[in-house]
């Protein structure tokens, strides 16, 4: 069994069931005794995830919508250096993240006009130059923006945003342009797995023990060592 750390990240537009997926993994790798620890992006607790929730709300003159690509990537990518400061991976066989550097080249890149040389950027800006560690292991939960909508407002309350929908979130066409963005991503990104979430039709969720039990065994088979 190797002793690296393994790290899965969680990917895809909002709505589109990362959250259930991300629960329902720690259960099973909990139940085969792995020791699984966490880490959720943006961490809105922390100085430069407040800040990123105050963009995102629309509360203000200025927000994440408004504010020019490569200046937004920056307050995730500083998100994710602090949190990574001050986690130590080393008592655990896999961490799990709740979106990861993809989501910063996904969201972003889709406002800078080239999504795919944003993405590059992006990952030479977190991994090789800030040293943020680099999943092995991408899962990106793939939608219709209808359906990621559709699952956005049954949420509820959120601190950053209370009851309502962030400024990505309202703009449906710019959530279709994301969800893109992951597309070509998954082809920048080593160790990228794309999975259709939705029915045949697109008009509701597969169910998610379907969904839990694909993820599970595409990790078997990319890591046997571990179970």
């Amino acid at each position: 069994m190797t002793d690296k750390t393994i790290f899965i990240a969680f990917e895809g537009i909002d709505g589109s069931g990362k959250s259930v997926q991300f629960r329902l993994l720690k259960e099973t790798l909990e139940r085969y005794g792995i020791s699984t620890g966490t880490v959720d992006f943006p961490d809105y607790g922390s100085f430069f995830g407040r800040e990123i929730g105050r963009m995102l709300s629309g509360r203000d003159s200025v927000t994440a919508a408004d504010t020019d690509p490569y200046s937004m990537s920056l307050w995730y990518a500083a998100d994710r250096l602090r949190a990574f400061s001050r986690f130590d991976s080393s008592p655990y066989k896999i961490v799990l993240m709740n979106r990861s550097t993809m989501a910063n080249a996904a969201y972003q890149g889709t406002r800078s006009g080239d999504p795919r040389s944003f993405a590059a950027w992006v990952y030479d800006l977190e991994f090789k130059e800030l040293g943020i560690p680099e999943p092995d292991l991408y899962f990106i939960f793939d939608v219709p923006v209808s359906l990621s909508r559709s699952n956005v407002s049954k949420k509820g309350f959120r601190e950053y945003v209370g009851d309502d929908a962030d400024v990505y979130e309202k703009d449906a066409a710019f959530l279709d342009s994301v969800r893109n963005g992951y597309i070509i991503c998954s082809e920048v990104f080593p160790g990228s797995v794309v999975l259709n979430c939705a029915n045949e039709s697109g008009t509701s969720m597969r169910p998610a023990e379907e969904i839990s039990e694909e993820i599970s065994d595409i990790i078997k088979k990319r890591f046997p060592d571990i179970f």
